[in-house]
Parts: C-alpha cells; sequence; structure tokens
C-alpha cells in the first residue's frame, strides 16, 4: 500500500467583513467558474458568520498571486442532538493542492470546534473525486455512513457539470479514538495494519481504447470484511476525455455504493495502489469504526 507523509498544517485565519469575505467569493469563482449559481456571496457568508457558523481562509503570502489558497465555510448544526458544524464549501486552489492546505483548513477547523464544545463536524463528499476521499479517511479519520443520489439536482459549474450530484455522508467525530489517534498521536489509520490481500475488490474496470479507465462491473454479493471499491485516480481527466464513461462510474458505483451500506458496511479508508484508487469499506457499526484505532 503506497502512502505519502503528513503535510504540516497551513496557516488558516477566520474571514470576517465584507473585504475579507469576498476573498472567498473569489476563490469560488475561480474554482466554479465565473457563471456558477452555488457561489456563496458576501451576503450569505456574513449570515453564516453572524449565526455562529465558520468561515475560515487559507492566505497567500503577501503580493503573490490570488489572495486566498483555500476556504471552508461551515454552518451550525446537530445530528441526533450531538453538536455540530455542517461544511457546505472547502475547496483549494489547483495549483495549490498537495501542498498540506485542505489539512490545514481541516486542523484548524477541528481547534475551534473543540474549543465551542463541539462533537461533528459532517460534509457531503463526491465518492469518484479521490482527493477528497483521501483527506477524509487517509488523513482525517473520517468515515462515510450514507449514500444520496442526486443530493444537490442539476448543478451547473466546472466541478459538477455533466454529472449527477451523488454524494457520500461523511462524519468526522473530531474527538472519537479514531480521530484522536490520528491527528493527536501521530498514528497512521487503522487500515493500514491490513495488507491489500486482505481486502477483497469489488469493481471489475478495464481500459477503455482512450486509455481511460472504466467500470464494468461488480460483485453483488460482498462477503468479506473489508472490501475495496475502486474509482478514478482523477474523475476530471475521465470527465474531459469521455464524459459517457464519466457517468458510468457514477451509474454502477451508484449501485455499488448503495449495496454496501445496504449490507452493513462502513467507508473507513483510502487506498491508493499500483496507479489506482480505491475507496476501502468495513463491515462493522459506526460506533465500532469511531473506536477502532
Amino acid at each position: 500500500m503506497q502512502t505519502s507523509g503528513p503535510n504540516m498544517p497551513a496557516k488558516t485565519e477566520r474571514l470576517r467583513g465584507p473585504a475579507a469575505l469576498k476573498t472567498c467569493v473569489d476563490l469560488q469563482q475561480r474554482i466554479l467558474g465565473d457563471r456558477a449559481r452555488t457561489v456563496w456571496d458576501v451576503a450569505a457568508l456574513t449570515a453564516v458568520c453572524q449565526s455562529g457558523g465558520l468561515v475560515l481562509g487559507v492566505q497567500h503570502p503577501e503580493g503573490s498571486g490570488p489572495r486566498l489558497r483555500g476556504a471552508i465555510v461551515d454552518l451550525v448544526a446537530s445530528i441526533d442532538r450531538y453538536p455540530a458544524r455542517h461544511t457546505v464549501f472547502r475547496a483549494v486552489l489547483p495549483s495549490e493542492r498537495n501542498h498540506g492546505i485542505g489539512y490545514g483548513l481541516r486542523v484548524s477547523e477541528r481547534r475551534i470546534c473543540q474549543q465551542d464544545d463541539v462533537d461533528l463536524v459532517f460534509w457531503s463528499l463526491d465518492p469518484l473525486r479521490s482527493d477528497e476521499a483521501y483527506l477524509a479517511f487517509g488523513k482525517l479519520g473520517a468515515v462515510a455512513t450514507g449514500y444520496r443520489q442526486e443530493l444537490y439536482g442539476e448543478i451547473h459549474d466546472s466541478r459538477n457539470l455533466g454529472l449527477p450530484t451523488d454524494r457520500l455522508h461523511v462524519e468526522w467525530w473530531i474527538d472519537s479514538p479514531r480521530v484522536s489517534s490520528i491527528l493527536d498521536r501521530g498514528n497512521p489509520p487503522p487500515y493500514f495494519k491490513l495488507g491489500v490481500h486482505e481486502m477483497n475488490v469489488l469493481t471489475k474496470t478495464c481500459l477503455a481504447s482512450s486509455g481511460i479507465r472504466r467500470l464494468v462491473g461488480y460483485d453483488d454479493a460482498p462477503r468479506a470484511e473489508h472490501v475495496l471499491v475502486e474509482i478514478p485516480v482523477d474523475l476530471d481527466k475521465v470527465r474531459d476525455t469521455d464524459l459517457a464513461i464519466a457517468r458510468e462510474w457514477r451509474s454502477t458505483g451508484r449501485q455499488v455504493f448503495e449495496l454496501l451500506f445496504e449490507r452493513g458496511y462502513v467507508g473507513v479508508g483510502f487506498v491508493h495502489e499500483g496507479g489506482r484508487s480505491f475507496h476501502l469499506f468495513h463491515k462493522t457499526d459506526r460506533r465500532a469504526a469511531l473506536r477502532d484505532c
């Protein structure tokens, strides 16, 4: 199993006031496109701040390009009466990825939530985006507990155009044994103890004539304790090269993810092996997964 070392957290700050919040609007437009209708504008971000939510940003060094490198927006929420935050936007400029910015945003978010006695941060994650899955499961210790078809309906922006907006429901219990082991004690995620031979690959893929890997089938009777579900290494590349193949990944992948949750699996990890990317699911319940360290 190939892994990479942890990145140092990037320096973050809370964004308040029209000028600071405008930098978050500009970042969204750079990532989603100038015509995107899903951008949180200054008025909406001001309401988030005034209602107890959180807007965090990572600044560029003075005078070196666009002002924000990445940002995160959280609403106040609750799940099962636990105080929570709901991340409705988190993104890093493509040119700034793999520099610890997304990780730094989450670490700062966790510290603020601990100060505010918040137990949980949750968000919706595109299951076909390997970079987001790696951060959530491989570096933060989050778990996936459900799947939702077409959560947002049709979205016309550069990250979602042409694909149904299916999402995994991700829960990050910030002081659970699982998370504390990874973030406070520097231990690897618990699934690192497993060998790849202990994980059963459910999905069947092949290379198309374009050189893009496509999802062609899956085992609909999972029995192993740990199973792998392949996803594209780079969803945007697949979509830009062959939209039909990207849609196959969405429609067939949907069936696999829903089957696993119906059979009592929890998403607990991310594996990148041999130039291919996989979600890791464990047949267990949420409480047991959160205790696993």
